[in-house]
């Protein structure tokens, strides 16, 4: 482990470093004492952009950013009604969804279409399970059930690899063991792989961002000392293949840290949260993953919340091939009748595809690998089908001579 920084004493400041970081967020405005949101660049600070929110009370742990769209959700309170706000950073507009995003115990962005993953928790006896909206249309459908072996679920300690379709998680199983899962969605079929996450000598929970630039999961571990008041930052990272943890620095003397702010700056790559630090001023502390140091970014004035890296840009320039717009075009499941191949336009590339007769069973899955897909049928008896894409509730009908 490389040498402990103490906080607010040693650290580099962003000034120094010249660094510029954008991020988005939700703010109680010092001035008016109402809530709204903001975003800024960590360069251009004290000056934000801040736009009415109009809520009274948001759902901590509830906010995520899709940066293939520009848009950031909340739960929040308006009225004393709950709604999904979804906040557009480049026209400054927010719109209330007409469906309610259930969030879950957390819900992940793939950059790089844009879809929304969820987590759910327990419910009626039942098993956990990942669901997908289309942030399209907000329609939200089952992707799989999770481990009947599942206990509990650590809300920070989920990331999204865009890069390849992955969903890591931690969680805690039924024999109170700390695991890591790995939920493979690039194929036609969901598998998962289980480890043991390795926690040698300190305690807490990971708060984990993915680095797309590098593909490597990376996390803080906080361990309060009960006896100073204090706690150190442990940064380090995940092997993806065994769970196995690397402690890569430190920093110490924190006095609190900012539950829902741990974020990742995928342009300057910088694993960002909200801390206050030895002198009792909340700011926002950095490690920056390529040369190895700690520094710290000034935060706008007043109470801010469930901040998220704006990667807009970055998320642009990495996926423009596959990006959500895709999700927006008509769907077209033709001919009707058909005989041996099914002709699919719209679906857009990398979408899984699900084919049911009209019992409701099961009979044809599989992915959209090309703007016009040609499935075969042939293998199916006549009769009545029904064709449904994942994250949609659009279901196409059609008969089989």
């Amino acid at each position: 482990m490389k040498l402990v920084i103490v906080l607010g004493l040693s650290l580099l400041s962003l000034a120094t470093l010249g660094q510029s970081m954008k991020f988005v967020a939700v703010r109680n405005n010092p001035t008016t004492q109402r809530q709204e949101f903001i975003q800024w660049d960590t360069l251009s600070l004290p000056n934000v952009i801040n736009d009415s929110a109009s809520i009274t009370g948001l759902v901590s742990g509830s906010s995520t950013f899709n940066s293939n769209t520009g848009n950031y959700c909340v739960s929040a309170l308006r009225n004393n009604q709950s709604i999904t706000l979804s906040y557009d950073v480049n026209t400054r507009s927010n719109t209330v969804l007409a469906n309610q995003i259930d969030f879950g115990i957390s819900t992940k962005v793939d950059l790089s279409n844009g879809k929304l993953y969820t987590i759910q928790g327990k419910k009626n006896g039942k098993r956990s399970y990942i669901t997908v909206t289309n942030p399209i249309t907000n329609a939200t459908s089952l992707v799989d059930s999770l481990p009947g072996s599942i206990f509990a679920f650590i809300g920070e300690g989920m990331v999204f690899n865009s890069n390849n379709h992955h969903f890591y998680f931690q969680y805690v199983d039924t024999a109170n063991q700390m695991k890591f899962m790995d939920v493979d969605l690039s194929g036609t079929a969901t598998t998962m792989t289980s480890s043991t996450l390795g926690m040698p000598t300190n305690s807490g929970s990971y708060f984990l961002e993915f680095d797309l630039n590098s593909n490597v999961l990376y996390f803080l571990n906080l361990k309060y000392n009960s006896q100073t008041r204090r706690s150190k930052i442990f940064f380090g990272n995940i092997n993806l293949n065994n769970g196995a943890v690397n402690f890569e620095d430190s920093v110490s003397n924190i006095r609190a840290l900012i539950y829902s702010s741990v974020t990742f700056d995928q342009t300057g790559q910088n694993m960002c949260v909200s801390v206050i630090d030895s002198n009792n001023q909340n700011v926002m502390l950095c490690y920056q993953v390529l040369n190895s140091y700690w520094f710290t970014a000034p935060l706008p004035a007043g109470s801010v919340y469930e901040i998220e890296a704006n990667n807009y840009s970055y998320a642009q320039a990495k996926y423009a091939s596959t990006s959500v717009k895709e999700l927006n075009a008509p769907l077209l499941v033709y001919p009707n009748p058909a005989q041996d191949f099914l002709q699919v336009s719209g679906a857009g590339l990398g979408n899984r595809y699900r084919i049911f007769n009209q019992n409701g069973q099961l009979v044809l899955s599989g992915k959209i690998s090309q703007n016009e897909e040609k499935i075969d049928v042939s293998e199916l008896n006549s009769g009545l089908f029904l064709f449904m894409m994942e994250g949609t509730k659009t279901v196409s009908k059609f008969i089989i001579n």
